[in-house]
């Protein structure tokens, strides 16, 4: 059976589960003989892009009983530094050249967040590169390929002789195969698996500590959500997620869980790969659905009139499908005949165009997905649902499911969780899903965690509500509300989310605490605006661009409170990315950074000409 699809030069190959345990196996053996050992409860950090070695070095690692730290491939050096000193990390896999030379560089010491750090802060003992292709260690550091690591694992796996029925085995080997199925045996629920730290918006990050129970339990239930099929089974989880991210760890457990393939991609060669393997659970952050939204519609503006008249009538077919769907109802007859035309004449090809011919479901997690693109993609009969939760969750707390959705919720409860919402709305949870807390960090633990006494509820900082159905709605970010000057809160995630459904907008961040009114920051979608200005057939680029963001925020300002409406914009220029410190390596908003960065653009929509506030 087939446990991972891999690229290999122009197709895809599978790997099968006995080959994977065998790897597995291997890596293991090799991780007890690097220098120093890898003892029980020591940690084992990795850093690198989705592949099949990063999955099977973190499973060799945790059936020693050690304990894995994952860190993003796109972290700086400080960044990486503060996290290995802080998990005391005795040895990291990283992926090339590139990164192991990231790792030497703090080695000697590093500053972070204006603390400095010294030779002595980061206890590596080894490095594993798992492409060395060009590394040149400096003198007095260890290291060696994953290949080399692997080859030293299989030969003392060889040397061991075979174990009878009863399990002996030979006096020589008798201590290494006796130590590996200890270790094995000895890892329970109750053991730490992992600390994945949490990329904070405004501080170092948080090392969340995570229980093989934690982790278990919410796959002991992922059935429910019907991620998990008999179908995808055979047609595969695509997995392009990092997997120092909780949503793609989550991924990648329930592989090997429900005995299903898991396809390896990467965001550079997701749309491609989609097409070469047509899986059936494709989990994905908003971003993909956003960036896949607009190039479609900017597709469908290049069509002839009559195709694109077609393409909307359909769309809207699709959508008046959507009430009748999310309530489990048959189809009117009259709408049910439309449907059938709109998927000959429209959605089938262009799911078959997409690569999601076979898709069952799509699973949208790490933020909140904008309504319009949601409905965009349920019209089309892809079924994408929303789930919510964090790393401290591992990472459930609900999700809408193929047969119970709701648009605009997160979906009910997960099995196992309890959730109760404090009086400003804030929802907290517990169960056995949830991480045992922040490592070496009691001042969060205080503030995240109520003490048993209290119920042992964690506090998850978002705003919500339940309805009367069992549905999740989250409405904002506690510590993201914006307080105008005139007293009067806003909810930001809100007034974003309607902007970023809207055509040329790429992302936002929307102005406004201690002001008398909100305004934003717009990030366009350059691919869109200049299709649409080269149609448009102008010389100005830059009042085009303006002229179609003022639509699209009046557009958006019609639905809104007088209080919240955006009474300026300015476009920036640079998308936000990971790379120029805008956006976390979960891609989440640094809402302080963009502000500090921007404050001139910021000050022009709050300073009127002549000087004075406005």
């Amino acid at each position: 059976m087939p446990a991972l699809r891999l690229r290999r030069g122009g197709g895809f190959v599978d790997v099968t589960f006995a080959a994977m345990a065998e790897r597995v196996e291997a890596i293991a053996a090799g991780l007890l003989s690097v220098p120093g050992g890898v003892a029980a409860g020591a940690t084992v950090a990795l850093m690198g892009k989705t592949s099949a070695s990063w999955i099977c070095v973190d499973f060799a690692a945790m059936s020693l009983g050690a304990v894995t730290v994952p860190i993003y491939a796109t972290l700086l050096g400080p960044e990486v530094g503060y996290i290995l000193q802080d998990a005391a990390a005795i040895v990291i896999v990283v992926d090339d050249k590139a990164q192991f030379e990231r790792v030497v560089s703090i080695i000697d010491g590093f500053n972070f967040f204006d603390v400095h750090y010294g030779p002595d802060a980061v206890a590596l003992k080894h490095i594993v590169v798992v492409d060395p292709d060009g590394v040149i260690a400096p003198d007095g550091v260890s290291w060696e390929s994953l290949s080399d690591l692997e080859a030293r694992g299989r030969a003392a796996l060889a040397a061991e002789p075979a174990a009878d029925e009863r399990g002996a085995v030979g006096v020589r080997d008798r201590a290494s195969v006796a130590e590996r199925r200890a270790r094995t045996a000895a890892v329970t629920r109750d053991t730490l698996a992992t600390i994945t730290y949490t990329s904070g918006t405004t501080g170092a990050p948080k090392g969340v500590l995570q229980s093989h129970g934690n982790w278990l339990s919410l796959l002991d239930v992922a059935h429910t959500m019907q991620i998990f099929t008999a179908g995808t089974q055979r047609t595969g989880a695509f997995l392009f997620l990092p997997l120092a991210h909780a949503f793609g760890r989550l991924v990648a457990f329930g592989g090997v869980y429900f005995s299903t393939v898991t396809v390896i991609s990467s965001p550079e060669t997701l749309l491609n790969d989609l097409l070469a393997t047509r899986p059936g659970f494709v989990p994905a952050a908003p971003r993909v659905y956003e960036k896949i939204y607009a190039r479609l519609m900017a597709t469908v503006a290049e069509m002839p009139r009559r195709r694109q008249q077609i393409f909307r009538w359909a769309l809207a077919v699709g959508e008046r499908s959507i009430p009748w769907r999310e309530r489990q109802e048959p189809l009117p007859p009259f709408l049910a005949a439309q449907m059938a035309v709109a998927e000959r004449l429209v959605f089938r090809a262009l799911r078959t165009k997409l690569g999601l011919d076979r898709i069952e479901v799509m699973l949208s997690g790490s933020a909140a997905l904008s309504p319009t693109v949601l409905r965009f993609f349920l019209s089309m009969n892809i079924m994408v649902i929303e789930a919510y939760g964090l790393t401290e969750t591992c990472p459930g707390i609900s999700a809408n499911r193929p047969d119970r959705f709701r648009v605009g919720t997160v979906g009910p409860i997960i099995p196992g969780v309890e959730i109760r919402f404090e009086p400003d709305g804030e929802i907290c949870v517990r169960g056995p899903n949830i991480a045992r807390g922040y490592h070496k960090r009691p001042d969060a633990n205080a503030e995240a965690f109520d003490p048993p006494e209290r119920g042992g509820y964690f506090h998850t900082g978002d705003i919500g509500v339940l309805d009367d159905d069992g549905f999740l709605r989250i409405t904002d970010r506690k510590k993201d509300l914006i307080k105008t000057s005139g007293g009067k809160y806003v909810a930001p995630q809100k007034i974003e989310g309607l902007l970023k459904g809207r055509p040329f907008i790429a992302d936002t961040v929307v102005i406004g605490d201690g002001h008398n009114y909100c305004t934003c920051l717009v990030v366009v979608d350059d691919d869109a605006v200049n299709g649409a200005f080269a149609r448009n057939g102008g010389s100005d680029r830059d009042a085009f661009v303006s002229a179609s963001v003022r639509t699209q925020v009046d557009a958006v300002n019609a639905e809104l409170s007088s209080f919240e409406t955006i009474k300026d914009f300015r476009v920036v220029t640079t998308p936000f990315s990971v790379e120029n410190g805008l956006l976390t390596a979960s891609f989440k908003v640094k809402r302080k950074e963009v502000t500090k960065r921007y404050m001139a653009l910021i000050d022009e929509m709050y300073v009127p000409p002549g000087g004075g506030r406005r």
